[in-house]
């Protein structure tokens, strides 16, 4: 039990005023476990500790390689802290790093260390899943696309696959050991494997733990189980902290608003059931959802998984018992290059807290409330379950948790149909120390439809106690002379805020008509109407020292902002910013870092000792109110950045398919002669015409068949296989025969073009869009990409050996000619392969045209252009490059921007047509190349409009954006 009455130790950078302080008393008794490697890291119960210390872990998933500009992973970082985040997952893309067996590359973009730092110096806990598999809609799931042609099964012990897998978890455990807390890092858990419950075998599991300790991993283990099936909680195995993952409103964004009923109620008898003894662990919970080729688009799934979506779904986790949970995505980024996996397209926004071009989204405002309340109201953290009683309780679902320590309870309250958009009073009885109630005693509670509430009773913050109150807190401090506690509901929803006093003539001091308060039995009751503001209440006289309520509505809500002040551990108040990076206090200045995106009132509490402020290093001239805040506005001071009009840029253009002509020279291409594979798709005829086995993993791939002629031949059968949203395009002696999706094609209609006498040649061109994953850990991934039949039609059978094939993919194969931009990269298109994308190639022989083209164009094409740009310092201006045509004729395009494939896009298909441009890829100080690649499926085909566009200009603290490398045609290797 704290006593009441008494302040919390507060830095001497905040305290002006000297104030006697009493330590806190804890009753609590702890019945820790750890994993016998080390006690930095323990757990109870509850929740994690951390060096004894209690921690809420509270995380969003990351994916580094997803965001190919490093200095950008220090502005998303920063951004989670923002949003009170405390914690980051990062995911660990195996064939991200190893384009070759035995090769591995941790330079330039693929430096994980520096993602590391980046979470270090944002104070973030790290939470590292290395697999092997990871599935992340990747290529693969995550494996390189040299293990396809492993003979073992993946994710089963063998002695190839064991030998494939540790040779992997050595590479990157060189990274994770050494960032461990253990060893001064801010790693704390480290996953096994990934959502592994299809054909499980235990001895990989044990192989992968074991390879982990004799590596020096010594930071407990855990297990992130796709369901609350109950693998590797025990036995075999077995991990430290088991957990797993739910996403319950799913992946279909077509019908947004529409929510199923399918909130779990069971997970707390679950956990008591299967691992009592550790916290519940959440350790990928629905933060977004992915979209598919031909989907609803992301702004949809940002509908269907909102800020609506955050306070249902996530508060009942924490109904449900959970401390830990990490929200999939945090961040999601783009799959650049070949990353995907076909069931997805280039942007990975997820709809996630944070968009892909790193913008602020309701949700995150949302994320950055829920997660200021659990940081702040830490008896939230050690609690039991209970059940109380509540009215309209066929409606209304209400959790209680009781702390064990004090005497402070939790209501969590919700509709029983988390899909009902009803508006439903009602109240709930309460037990206090203070007494029994019926709340609210003076108007009712409302549930204002996709909603929950975390009411909060009986609660001591430092020199008050709060009996209860109707509206969430957001967050409390002391300010010296003052305490301060900021609550909030929806707009027009009234609030009963009941605080303990020791006399009754307190005063309470509030401009707002609609407040009333009075003093019955030592408690002050104050009613109020959240409104479109916040409205400040001061409270003098009842306690040891004066309290300032500040009761929000929600919109005003989500923009206070509670960072904690540099190298302290206590928190400053500011309303009205966009973003918020970051405080710190020298002297009497108080300085604040962030964004804004328009000019902005804002609205300071501060302790009395601060009497200056800054704002991005620029003095704020802010005025003093009579309860202590400060307020006043920042001017947001347009920069008017010139953006590059790309219809009136000088293109060049080059005819790009020379493959097609019968007289090409594929002398150099991989002769394709394989009888067998290591592919879980069956040949129908030989010789082997999948990709995979010649080492081509990503991109266009080309084919080249050669047949003599002879009048019992009537034509070829094809049949391409392929992922989601592939298609290929067939040519026979240069003649365009059709484009097609991925299946059986016959050719028998080809008087003319067909010669009976002589050499015929077959020419095709396959789009993959990636390989499966291995989910069900059934070699899945092996799917093969490339013709799974390929014969001749006659009145005579023909076998396949009367076609001769060579093959060709990405220059060099698994032997990158770029390693900088490493293995997804690039394709095998020709100007692929000759370097057309990279910045300094010379197309000074190239056409001139206008980009919109008014041209029918058949076979590849190439543009390219060069544009500049200036972005002032202070500003961020996150830019894409956007598609707009309205033609009828299905292509397929590839974006490069200074060599980096940024954007697939497939105009038939959608639904992306915008393509984000990360600075560091992006030269927002300077030149830029930017090249397309135009593949026809239908014959004929016009490229449309081209537009480079920002996303929103903001002013920023945004911190120094260098420029990745990016070599030109002159590094390239052959």
């Amino acid at each position: 039990m704290v006593a009441r009455g008494v302040l919390t130790s507060v830095s001497m950078a905040i305290m002006a005023v000297a104030t006697a302080a009493a330590p806190l008393v804890s009753l609590e008794k702890r019945e820790e476990s750890n994993n016998g490697l080390t006690d930095r890291v323990t757990w109870d119960k509850h929740s994690l500790l951390i060096d004894g210390e209690r921690l809420f872990f509270f995380s969003g998933e990351f994916h580094y390689y997803r965001l190919p500009s490093p200095s950008l992973w220090f502005d998303v970082m920063e951004k989670f802290k923002a949003l009170e985040f405390n914690g980051v997952s990062f995911y660990f893309n195996w064939g991200y790093h190893s384009p070759k067996k035995g090769v591995y590359d941790f330079d330039g973009v693929r430096d994980v260390q520096k993602a590391f730092d980046a979470a270090a110096a944002a104070d973030l806990h790290v939470i590292t899943r290395a697999g092997p598999y990871i599935n992340a809609e990747v290529d693969c799931g995550g494996f390189p696309g040299w293990l396809m042609n492993q003979h073992s099964m993946a994710r089963k012990s063998s002695p190839e696959n064991d030998a494939n897998s540790k040779e992997w978890l050595e590479a990157i455990d060189k990274y994770i050991v050494p960032n461990q807390i253990t060893k001064g890092g801010r790693v704390v858990l480290n996953q096994i494997d990934n959502e592994y419950a299809d054909n499980v075998d235990p001895y990989y599991m044990e192989m992968i733990k074991q390879k982990f300790a004799e590596d020096g991993v010594d930071v407990p283990s855990i297990f992130n189980d796709p369901n609350t099936n109950g693998y590797f909680a025990h036995g075999t195995g077995s991990v430290d902290i088991y957990g797993w993952d739910s996403y319950p409103l799913g992946f279909d964004c077509s019908n947004p608003t529409v929510w199923p009923n399918n909130r779990s109620t069971t997970w707390r008898d679950y956990h008591e059931m299967m691992n009592p003894g550790e916290p519940m662990a959440l350790y990928e919970f629905q933060g977004g959802a992915f979209d598919p080729w031909g989907g609803p688009g992301y702004d949809a799934c940002r509908t269907m998984v909102n800020e609506q979506y955050a306070k249902v779904f996530y508060k009942n986790n924490y109904a449900q018992g959970a401390t830990i949970q990490n929200l999939y995505m945090g961040y999601g980024g783009s799959s650049w290059g070949g990353l995907a996996k076909p069931t997805v397209y280039t942007s990975y926004d997820y709809g996630a807290p944070i968009s892909e071009p790193g913008l602020m989204t309701p949700k995150g405002y949302e994320v950055k409330l829920q997660g200021t309340f659990l940081h702040t109201v830490k008896p939230f953290w050690t609690t039991e379950h209970f059940s109380p009683k509540v009215d309209k309780d066929d409606i209304i679902l209400v959790d209680g948790l009781a702390d064990v320590n004090t005497d402070t309870k939790f209501y969590i309250a919700q509709h029983w149909n988390t899909a009902s958009e009803d508006k439903d009073e009602f109240h709930i009885d309460i037990e206090t120390s203070d007494g029994k109630f019926t709340i609210p005693q003076k108007n009712k509670l409302v549930i204002d439809g996709r909603e929950a509430k975390i009411l909060t009773t009986d609660y001591d913050f430092h020199s008050q106690h709060l009996v209860y109150t109707t509206s969430e807190i957001f967050t409390h401090q002391t300010m010296g002379s003052h305490d301060v506690m900021v609550v909030y509901a929806y707009e027009d929803q009234e609030g009963e805020f009941a605080l303990k006093v020791s006399k009754d003539d307190v005063k309470v001091d509030a401009k707002d008509d609609s407040v009333s308060h009075s003093v019955e039995d030592g408690i002050l009751l104050i009613n109020y109407k959240h409104t479109n503001g916040t409205t400040p209440i001061y409270i003098s006289g009842g306690s040891d020292q004066d309290l300032l309520l500040l009761v929000a509505g929600y919109s005003s809500a989500t923009r206070w902002w509670a960072p904690i002040v540099k190298d302290s551990k206590d928190r400053v108040l500011i309303q009205g910013p966009y973003l918020v990076r970051g405080a710190s206090i020298s002297d009497s200045t108080l300085a604040f870092t962030g964004d804004i995106d328009e000019t902005t009132d804002i609205e300071v509490v501060v302790p009395e000792n601060i009497e200056s402020f800054t704002w991005n290093d620029k003095e704020l001239k802010l005025k003093k109110s009579e309860h202590g805040t400060w307020t006043g506005t920042i001017e947001f001071k347009d920069p008017k950045i010139d953006i590059p009009d790309l219809t009136k840029a000088e293109w060049k253009y080059s005819e790009a398919s020379p493959e097609i002509n019968p007289d090409f020279d594929d002398s150099t291409w991989t002769t394709a002669n394989h009888l067998q594979t290591n592919s879980v798709t069956i040949p129908e005829t030989w010789p082997i015409l999948f990709a995979d086995d010649y080492g081509f993993h990503t991109g266009c791939i080309w084919l080249r068949g050669k047949f003599n002629g002879s009048s019992d031949i009537t034509g070829f059968n094809l049949t391409a296989v392929s992922g989601d949203a592939s298609a290929w395009v067939a040519w026979l002696n240069g003649e365009y025969l059709g484009g097609y999706d991925v299946g059986n094609q016959a050719f028998e209609d080809l008087n003319g073009t067909l010669k009976t006498d002589g050499e015929n040649v077959i020419s095709l061109l396959l789009w993959t869009t990636g390989h499966e994953d291995d989910w069900s850990a059934d070699d899945d991934y092996k799917t093969a990409r490339g013709f799974q039949k390929a014969n001749l039609l006659g009145t005579r059978n023909q076998t396949i050996w009367s076609i001769d094939w060579k093959i060709q993919g990405n220059l060099g194969g698994e032997d990158l000619a770029d390693p900088v931009r490493g293995p997804y990269n690039e394709g095998g298109l020709y100007g692929e392969r000759m370097g057309w994308h990279l910045p300094g190639f010379d197309d000074g022989d190239w056409d001139k045209v206008s980009v919109p083209e008014d041209k029918n164009r058949t076979g590849v094409s190439w543009y390219r252009t060069n544009f500049d740009l200036d972005i002032p310092d202070g500003y961020d201006a996150p830019m894409s490059i956007k598609f707009d045509d309205d033609t009828k004729t299905r292509y397929r395009a590839l974006l490069f921007i200074n060599g980096w494939q940024f954007g697939r896009y497939a105009n038939d298909l959608g639904p992306q047509t915008q393509y984000y441009l990360p600075s560091g890829i992006l030269n927002t100080k300077g030149s830029n190349t930017l090249a397309v690649a135009v593949i026809p499926i239908d014959k004929g085909a016009q490229l449309g409009k081209v537009i480079l566009e920002p996303y929103k200009v903001l002013e920023s603290s945004i911190p120094a954006v260098e420029l990745v490398d990016s070599p030109g045609i002159d590094k390239r290797q052959t």
